[in-house]
């Protein structure tokens, strides 16, 4: 993870754990980390202060829900397992106070994307997991880390190429998704392009929401019963 991003996870997940701003709910939609791969010892350590804080802000009774990445794979036991927080590979429909919501890492919005498809397929089979386990953590990380980077390199490039593309897909995805099971607010990770879109169908307006990169600007979407606000982590109270 790189430095900066790191400190202001921290900073946020501190300002939440201490009591700062009232949470019920805390969703964190993949690719949190750098690379994360399977149950080990080594990311307690290598991570430990940004876990300690997920774990208090989770004992001041906030439920916590993880959702798989293509940067943290094969989590799903470590977070379950060592501290009882739910976590996600597919899309997950939660009930928040009058909001019906739709949450998922976004890994299936771009259709043409083939080689990442291929991967995701690949990567998320049984015997894929149980190496993901028994191999050295280091051993995967080290590995990881160098495919990792030269695939935010190649991404960034193609998202700056392409931006005004790949927003019609989230919004596309999201029109469809809805007609297979309506929600009112969709929220999805993965295109690193924040866009904020209303659509209405059947008669109701729906909302679709992409978190965007944290490296452009890091912005929690925090929604309550009333409404919705974009905050900006580097304007928290220390």
């Amino acid at each position: 993870m790189q430095e900066r991003r790191s400190e202001q996870l921290l900073r946020f997940l501190t300002f939440l754990a201490d009591k700062k701003a009232p949470a019920t709910h805390l969703y964190l939609v993949g690719d949190i980390f750098d690379l994360w791969v399977g149950d080990h010892d080594y990311y307690d350590e290598k991570f430990g202060p940004l876990i300690e804080q997920i774990r208090r802000i989770k004992s001041n009774g906030v439920k916590v829900i993880y959702f798989e990445g293509n940067h943290d794979v094969h989590v799903k036991r470590y977070w379950e397992s060592r501290h009882q927080i739910p976590c996600y590979i597919e899309e997950h429909y939660d009930q928040l106070g009058p909001h019906l919501v739709r949450i998922e890492h976004g890994d299936l919005i771009n259709p043409n994307d083939e080689k990442y498809l291929k991967y995701r397929s690949f990567i998320r089979q049984p015997h894929m997991e149980r190496l993901a386990h028994i191999l050295p953590a280091r051993l995967i990380h080290w590995l990881g880390d160098r495919a990792s980077k030269q695939s935010r390199k190649r991404s960034s490039v193609k998202r700056r190429d392409s931006e005004s593309e790949l927003r019609q897909m989230i919004r596309v995805y999201a029109e469809r998704t809805f007609e297979k099971e309506p929600y009112d607010l969709i929220v999805t990770g993965h295109m690193h392009i924040r866009d904020d879109y209303t659509f209405e169908s059947r008669g109701r307006k729906v909302r679709s929401v992409n978190l965007g990169s944290w490296f452009d600007e890091p912005l929690v979407f925090h929604l309550t019963d009333d409404g919705s606000e974009w905050i900006s982590v580097e304007s928290l109270p220390a």
